[in-house]
């Protein structure tokens, strides 16, 4: 069993909250919390801006509404047209959060996403 969790960032240590909206597809979780560093611009309430050739920290507290020995994680920058994946994203959750996933039990989840150079120069959402 997998699962996607799904959630749109608008914008660990001294990582920022960050507004977050749930992606109408269908989610098996509620997610409480976002949180990003760096992300100083949250100050601001303006997107965040992530540095290429960097990692941001991407962390949320999370409670499943199913159990599950394994996990998956996918991120994806948003367009119009279609999502596109994160390009070298490790997809294996149980690395970044508890796992077996325990139905009712809240968790959280935490990734250092390489933000590479490749990467276009333009503000996107991000779907997890």
């Amino acid at each position: 069993v997998t699962f996607l969790v799904l959630i749109g960032v608008v914008a660990l240590a001294q990582a920022e909250v960050v507004k977050f909206s749930k992606c109408n597809e269908s989610v098996k979780c509620t997610v409480h919390e976002v949180r990003v560093d760096p992300c100083p611009e949250v100050a601001q309430n303006k997107p965040c801006v992530m540095v290429k050739g960097s990692n941001a920290t991407i962390a949320f507290d999370y409670t499943p509404e199913f159990d599950a020995q394994t996990a998956t994680a996918k991120a994806f920058w948003t367009q119009t047209a279609m999502d596109l994946p994160f390009a070298g994203m490790d997809n294996e959750a149980c690395k970044y959060t508890t796992c077996p996933v325990v139905q009712g039990q809240r968790q959280s989840y935490s990734y250092d996403l390489p933000i590479m150079k490749k990467y276009p120069s333009r503000t996107f959402d991000v779907k997890w």
